[in-house]
């Protein structure tokens, strides 16, 4: 009797498609469990000192009290008291204003000398540390500096309106110079973070590029708008959103300068939150105003991204 020999088609002894797509699927699934266990340490001090935070901050505003004593909840009262307090709009608008001009100002004066960093390298290192000193200042020093610069008596500014033979400005004692001043203060701290941020941005912009517009005729200022700025513009806008979030918190300031004064003109929302908490002890409206600052950063953080995206899918 002849040996028949039975094979199975090669088919049968592969994996089906199903079976790879199974197996491909649990060593993700590995991969990824893997990945999780190393960012757990990073995460435990993200839940515990934010997450954590603002959700009991958020039922907080829904509280009164909560502190030193025990929270009584008082459902949507916090909130409609702040919605029906005026300094806390005059807060909001003067936060808003001075969020625009702080920005609008360092951004303009940091790419300014940015560019001329990046064009004149010779003796850049001693510029570069010298803007770069007063972010290593503690923010209350930088508001008592301020606050001498601008003192009634001998203040230098007013000094040196005597020397010019003009009248002393009570800076402080006018709500538009006195925000003005808050403004200076914190551009004249931040600018030396933001013009070496433009500067490393413009370091990272190749060289050919700019060469290629000098050989079709390009002069300085076509080339910075049609070669440098459309380049530098994600940077911008991830700037911004920095920005923003920053100067929305700005308080030490304000406080050693102005206190909110005068006539709250230099109120901002952080230092609405403070006062309410500290000052007149409505822990339940300060948690709430708390929560409404949040809520402002992240639909304009979510704005700025969402226009960051939309340009990058614009260029590519």
């Amino acid at each position: 009797m002849s040996g028949v020999t039975t094979e199975r088609p090669w088919e049968e002894l592969t994996l089906s498609e199903a079976e790879y797509r199974r197996a491909g699927t649990r060593y993700r699934n590995r991969r990824s469990l893997r990945a999780y266990l190393f960012i757990v340490p990073y995460l435990l001090p993200f839940l515990a000192f934010l997450v954590v935070p603002t959700v009991w901050s958020i039922w907080l505003s829904f509280n009164q009290g909560g502190i030193l004593d025990t929270a009584k909840y008082v459902g949507l009262d916090n909130w409609r008291a702040i919605s029906s307090d005026t300094e806390l709009t005059g807060a909001i608008k003067n936060t808003a204003l001075y969020v625009v001009e702080a920005i609008l100002l360092v951004f303009t004066l940091a790419l300014f000398l940015a560019l001329l960093l990046n064009r004149y390298r010779k003796g850049s290192n001693f510029f570069k540390l010298a803007l770069y000193v007063p972010l290593l200042a503690p923010a209350v020093l930088v508001g008592l500096i301020w606050q001498f610069l601008t003192n009634y008596d001998f203040g230098l500014v007013n000094l040196l309106l005597n020397a010019l033979g003009l009248d002393r400005l009570n800076i402080l004692g006018s709500g538009t110079l006195a925000l003005l001043t808050i403004v200076l203060a914190e551009v004249w701290r931040g600018l030396g973070f933001w013009t070496l941020y433009f500067l490393a941005s413009l370091q990272n912009i190749p060289e050919e590029l700019q060469d290629a517009a000098r050989v079709d005729g390009a002069r300085g200022l076509q080339r910075f708008r049609r070669v440098t700025l459309p380049l530098l513009r994600p940077m911008l806008l991830f700037a911004v959103v920095i920005a923003i979030i920053a100067n929305f918190q700005v308080f030490d300031t304000v406080y050693v300068l102005t206190q909110g004064g005068p006539h709250e003109s230099t109120s901002t929302l952080v230092w609405f939150i403070w006062k309410k908490m500290f000052q007149f002890q409505e822990t339940g409206q300060a948690y709430a105003a708390a929560v409404l600052l949040l809520g402002i950063i992240l639909v304009l953080t979510a704005i700025s991204f969402w226009l960051l995206g939309a340009r990058q899918k614009r260029v590519t």
